[in-house]
């Protein structure tokens, strides 16, 4: 999630890891701090595929569904390891100059992007995706509405007016394009002469996708309605923006947890006034991040090649 006109960087292999593994076990400690419904299932359906996407779709029968899931996961990471081991790969100290509020890139740094971001949502999505399946077998117990938006239902959701015509969604985005508008001298990214301005501009499009959807769907399907779920929607809001802060490092230009978190409760009060459908907050956090990641391209320009690369 993005907050400032700034666009949301890349994370590494093992930050990626990392920040999945604090919001998984920080789920699991909020579920073991009050009993579990009679049939829990659906949860653990759901950190499981956050672990290993398609586990959780395995665990229900659906090998299938599991398969392509992991699939996907799998051939991904394994191109972004690929692409991390090439000698021209730009690692967060070639590529990051905080004091600069830059970042370069190269055609391989890029690729790798795409990968990684690839796997990270797709985690993300597959653990909601085995946690709607599993409530829609069994719903006994619960009183909050029953997860239904499929992965075609959240990608269409950026571009349908149902979603764009309401103030919730067009006013928070009407205030982040003025800002990109009025920003001066602001986060930029210059690219190496094998990326083109064009190059940019459709991982913006294509990536931002990926993370609105895999994002809203954990954090909003999955976490905020389990939550919300055990502990009434109050806190069950908390709970989810909470876990939604610690994903995000700050590192970078990515929103901070504090940050995040604001972010976050806004995007699950919407979830919850929705009647927990995730649409509007994927709407909502694409255009967010798109708008940012434009203003980083067009403040950005060429960088020397020979700047981009280290010694190994």
């Amino acid at each position: 999630m993005k907050i400032r006109v700034k666009r949301k960087h890349r994370a590494t292999g093992t930050s990626l890891a990392s920040r999945g593994g604090l919001c998984v076990f920080v789920s699991c400690a909020c579920l073991a701090a009050r009993p579990a419904l009679a049939e829990p299932a659906a949860f653990w359906k759901g950190m499981a595929s956050a672990i290993l996407p398609g586990s959780g779709q395995a665990m229900a029968g659906d090998y299938g569904e599991g398969l392509a899931h992991f699939g996907v996961f799998g051939v991904s990471l394994y191109g972004a390891l690929r692409q991390r081991d090439r000698d021209d790969f730009l690692d967060e100290d070639a590529r990051y100059d905080e004091d600069e509020d830059r970042e370069v890139i190269n055609k391989t740094t890029l690729r790798y992007d795409y990968a990684a971001r690839l796997a990270f949502d797709t985690a993300l999505y597959s653990s909601y995706a085995a946690y709607r399946d599993a409530r829609q077998r069994d719903n006994a117990g619960y009183r909050t509405p029953l997860p239904r938006e499929s992965l075609a239902d959240l990608a269409r959701a950026p571009f349908s007016l149902r979603y764009l015509s309401r103030a919730t969604t067009f006013v928070p985005l009407l205030i982040q394009a003025a800002a990109v508008l009025a920003a001066d001298d602001g986060y930029r990214i210059d690219r190496a002469p094998d990326v083109s301005e064009g190059d940019l501009h459709l991982y913006n499009l294509v990536a931002n996708e990926m993370t609105a959807v895999g994002e809203e769907a954990f954090f909003r399907g999955f976490i905020n309605n389990e939550f919300s779920e055990r502990y009434g929607n109050r806190w069950g809001l908390a709970i989810s923006s909470v876990i939604f802060g610690l994903g995000h490092t700050g590192e970078g230009q990515t929103a901070n947890a504090v940050q995040a978190t604001a972010a976050g409760l806004y995007l699950g009060w919407l979830h919850q006034r929705n009647g927990f459908e995730a649409g509007e907050g994927v709407a909502l956090h694409y255009w967010i991040n798109v708008l940012a990641g434009l203003s980083a391209i067009r403040e950005g320009g060429r960088a020397q090649v020979l700047e981009l690369r280290l010694s190994f």
